[in-house]
């Protein structure tokens, strides 16, 4: 072989070594970038795991949340009814009705029971639960000079939670602890009010509301009156003397034509009153005329002069049967 043979055959060989070598790196390239479209892929489809498991478990929790604040069973279980937070320190509803209402005051860390209504409060069961009663009676024509000094007297002594209540715990005791709040400074005139609508105080106490919209503070010299657990509850006669009273508003309304559903409404809460505390002898005949006065609302409503006179004659008749035996 002559040396120019050999020349041609290494550098032949160079060449060929050379192809070898660039085809094995296009080759490696080719491997690593398909692994790194494969990790990217990978990447991608763990990345979408992971947002679907974020958003699941989110999707799971938020309804949970949702079930239990919109469930009506787990709003239901008080037995406190109409029950509403105003404050940490003060609550409002209607009267606890036996002991697992106290025992669910008690549980709420209450200590304080504030009640406006007639009725004597239940201070033994109270007491069972380590609840302190304070008994500040008002009626539906609105909260009285006394009650608003009452409620000065609570917010400078008494330092813990209080619950207010009156019998339903929509009209009066709202009313009351709306007072109480804007005493302690823990509501405004403005945010009172709306504590009214949120109860469902009725617009016919007008008396209610004005006196929670025209709420002033008392002022400093003012003489407090004691807070004691068992006011001195209105006798049947003082709850005539409101029912008289009502029954002649109607009776000049009766005159004019003149009618407000108001009214007709304050008359029938006096004889409700009436008749809870009236003896067994009375109380169907009390019943009859709540019931009586109760569908004058509907009379009113539809202007029926006529059917409202009958009623009031009604009215009249029985009020006066009730005289014979135990007035007259």
């Amino acid at each position: 072989m002559t040396p120019e043979d050999t020349r041609s055959q290494a550098s032949s060989e160079r060449r060929s070594s050379l192809h070898v070598q660039a085809f094995t790196s296009v080759s490696k390239c080719g491997i690593l970038c398909r692994m790194f479209h494969s990790q990217r892929r990978i990447i991608r489809v763990l990345g979408w795991s992971c947002t679907l498991v974020a958003f699941l478990l989110f999707a799971f929790f938020v309804g949970t949340v949702h079930t239990i604040a919109d469930d009506p069973a787990k709003s239901q279980e008080s037995v406190l009814e109409n029950r509403i937070e105003i404050h940490p320190q003060l609550m409002s509803g209607a009267a606890p009705d036996g002991e697992e209402a106290f025992a669910e005051l008690a549980k709420l860390g209450l200590k304080v029971v504030v009640s406006v209504d007639g009725q004597r409060p239940e201070i033994e069961i109270a007491r069972k639960y380590g609840l302190r009663y304070i008994h500040i009676p008002i009626g539906y024509d609105g909260v009285h000079e006394y009650a608003c000094k009452a409620a000065a007297a609570l917010t400078k002594q008494i330092k813990d939670p209080m619950y207010v209540h009156c019998h339903h715990g929509k009209h009066r005791g709202p009313a009351m602890a709306a007072v109480i709040a804007q005493s302690a400074g823990w509501l405004d005139r403005k945010q009172a009010v709306e504590l009214l609508k949120k109860a469902g105080t009725g617009s016919q106490y007008a008396g209610l509301w004005r006196d929670v919209d025209g709420f002033r503070p008392q002022p400093t010299s003012a003489e407090l009156p004691k807070l004691v657990e068992v006011a001195e509850i209105s006798t049947l006669a003082s709850h005539m003397v409101d029912t008289s009273l009502q029954y002649e508003v109607l009776s000049d309304s009766m005159k004019t034509n003149e009618w407000k559903v108001s009214d007709v409404r304050l008359l029938q809460e006096a004889l409700r009153e009436s008749h809870r505390v009236c003896n067994e002898e009375m109380r169907p005949w009390m019943h009859d005329s709540v019931r009586l006065v109760h569908g004058m609302e509907s009379q009113v409503e539809r202007e029926d002069w006529q059917e409202l006179r009958e009623s009031m004659a009604r009215l009249k008749q029985a009020c006066n049967q009730c005289h014979e035996r135990y007035r007259n």
